[in-house]
């Protein structure tokens, strides 16, 4: 894969038509006094670097520059952009990648069989405004890579051996987003970028982190439980001692089973008393409303006034017969007679009622009297009082067998763990010993060292000192990849400490990378690398001798090379003449004239 043009919806965006084949030069040129505040390190050439990292599904936040610059009001300078990065794929065909800012988290991709024509987007997306791991799978189908099959991560993990910042050259092996990380989430891809099965190593650590953190487990466990596995038999006996006890406690309490009987009797007298006082109290209540009703009863005597009736039948001017007047005197007799004959039956009745109410309740107070003499010999006699220190005991008792009884089961807990523990000791020994038989027979990785030549093959060839990529296994029985030494020709074991200066440091990274580039070649692969500043503070035979490299490499392998250089780096002829760059070769031009200078057409 090679990379064949950025641009931006952003006019002031300075777009960029890579070459496809041979060198591709991002040259920054310094045009005002050194005592001006602006330098050619301002202009953009190592955000460019950053952008393609961004644009080939990098996950940014908002510590990265394109969400980090804010403008006077607080809004994101570059929220309004939209990137576009168009790549030529190993099979021939062009895929363009967008993004844009305010969607960061938002990719879409579109493929072609032909390159875009100027900077015109394609107007047809197969794949729209997808999240960033669909758009990682979906991109990583299209480059077919071979290396990355059946591999547990994807070509994020490689990409920045292809885009050396300036920050990834102080180690060969170790870029610098895997510092402060672990060894497992770096030294397996390195040892399968190296030609070895990086799932032995992935393996290995696996096993020493779970082996950590179960040796964590038991030891909290440990502390928390106040036991050790050494101390089962005795929690055991101790266990035994308890429930004996519990046992004679148990049967103590059996031996007052007299209690228990009087116990229920009495209960069940309680239960008995209770429910007549409840059938009592409905029967009292019956009784005084009837009482009340009677009494209302009695006080109704029979009223008719026969005088107010004369007097409706003259106000009528109706002749009130003295026959009809008879007859209403003998009818008043007969309801006198009659209501005094009601009210002797009433009365009879309502001093039965009466008698049955006092008898009631003169019950009610005798079976009130019982319940609590019941209540209070259930809880005040000896019998239960010892009862309950009985109880006491044996709960007591029970609790501590509860507590062996969990010291017993994080003792088996323990046991089980150092069992897992022991057995992922034995697979640990198994890998090891995988480990060392692949480190003493290095000699037959043909990968391996077709890498390692080409590395120490480049490297003389720039600086004339000898060099080579080695590992070894450290005494954790890990791999450590040993920062590469520059011997001297005539004594190959003796070290100089030319390795140690970041210019050094710096030719091995760039030689580290060609020699992967062209050791897959052969294969599906990355067919670019990005090199920002890789002149810098270089001699100006380095300098001379490394483009000479890179074109030989460049034009036999079809390798995409592509740095970054400011005017003040360039290298010098013979005649101490500068070496420009032709106008083919210089892909991006910068220059800190004015904002229009800058890679973006702005400061910030």
């Amino acid at each position: 894969m090679k990379l064949s043009k950025l641009y931006s919806n952003d006019s002031r965006f300075k777009n960029i038509a890579f070459n496809l084949n041979g060198l591709s030069v991002v040259y920054a040129d310094v045009l005002t006094e050194l005592k001006e505040k602006k330098n050619s390190h301002d202009l953009g050439k190592t955000k460019l670097a950053e952008l393609i990292d961004y644009l080939l599904i990098k996950q940014i936040d908002k510590n990265h520059f394109l969400l980090k610059i804010k403008d006077a009001n607080g809004k994101s300078t570059f929220i309004d952009h939209i990137f576009f990065l168009e790549v030529l794929l190993n099979d021939g065909r062009y895929l363009t990648i967008k993004r844009a800012i305010d969607n960061h988290s938002k990719t879409s991709i579109s493929i072609s069989n032909e390159r875009t024509n100027n900077f015109n987007p394609p107007t047809i997306w197969q794949h729209e405004e997808i999240g960033t791991d669909a758009a990682k799978k979906i991109l990583a189908s299209y480059m077919k890579f071979d290396f990355f099959k059946n591999k547990t991560y994807d070509f994020r993990k490689a990409i920045n051996y292809c885009i050396r910042m300036q920050p990834d050259y102080e180690d060969v092996y170790r870029l610098s987003k895997f510092k402060g990380g672990k060894d497992i989430d770096w030294k397996p891809f390195m040892f399968d970028l190296l030609g070895f099965d990086g799932d032995v190593l992935r393996t290995k650590y696996q096993n020493d982190i779970e082996q950590e953190k179960i040796d964590v487990q038991i030891k909290q466990l440990k502390k928390d439980f106040s036991v050790n596995d050494t101390d089962r038999d005795e929690i055991v006996a101790q266990m035994s001692l308890q429930l004996n006890k519990t046992k004679e406690a148990e049967e103590k309490i059996d031996q007052l089973n007299f209690y228990d009987h009087d116990q229920i009797l009495i209960e069940t007298g309680v239960d008995q008393i209770e429910n007549k006082i409840s059938e009592l109290n409905t029967l009292s209540y019956n009784l005084s409303f009837d009482i009340n009703k009677l009494e209302s009863s009695i006080k109704n005597n029979f009223a008719f006034d026969i005088n107010k009736v004369n007097k409706v039948f003259e106000e009528a001017k109706i002749y009130f017969a003295e026959s009809l007047k008879k007859e209403y005197d003998e009818l008043i007799a007969f309801n006198v007679e009659l209501t005094k004959d009601r009210n002797r039956l009433l009365k009879k009745t309502l001093k039965e009622k009466r008698e049955s109410l006092l008898n009631i309740n003169l019950e009610l107070q005798n079976l009130n009297d019982k319940k609590v003499n019941l209540l209070s010999f259930l809880k005040d006699t000896d019998t239960f009082r010892k009862l309950k220190e009985y109880q006491k005991e044996l709960a007591r008792l029970e609790s501590e067998v509860i507590q062996l009884q969990d010291r017993l089961r994080i003792i088996d807990i323990v046991i089980d763990k150092e069992e897992l523990k022991e057995q992922l000791r034995k697979d640990i020994e198994d890998t090891i010993k995988l480990i060392k038989s692949i480190s003493n027979q290095t000699e037959k990785n043909a990968k391996y060292n077709k890498i390692r030549t080409l590395f120490s093959k480049y490297f003389e060839l720039i600086l004339n000192e000898v060099t080579y990529i080695s590992w070894s296994i450290n005494n954790n029985n890990n791999v450590d990849f040993k920062p590469p030494v520059i011997r001297t020709k005539e004594h190959l074991s003796k070290d100089t400490a030319k390795d140690e200066g970041r210019t050094y440091r710096k030719i091995l990274c760039v030689v580290f990378d060609l020699a992967i580039l062209v050791a897959y070649n052969v294969e599906s692969y990355f067919r670019f690398v990005y090199h920002d500043d890789v002149l810098s503070q270089q001699d100006n035979g380095i300098k001379i001798r490394l483009l000479n490299l890179i074109q030989n490499i460049t034009t036999q392998c079809d390798i995409q090379y592509i740095l970054s250089v400011i005017k003040s780096d360039l290298p010098i002829d013979e005649n101490d003449s500068v070496i420009y760059f032709t106008k083919d070769q210089v892909v991006l031009e910068l220059n800190d004239r004015d904002d229009n200078g800058t890679l973006f057409g702005f400061e910030f």
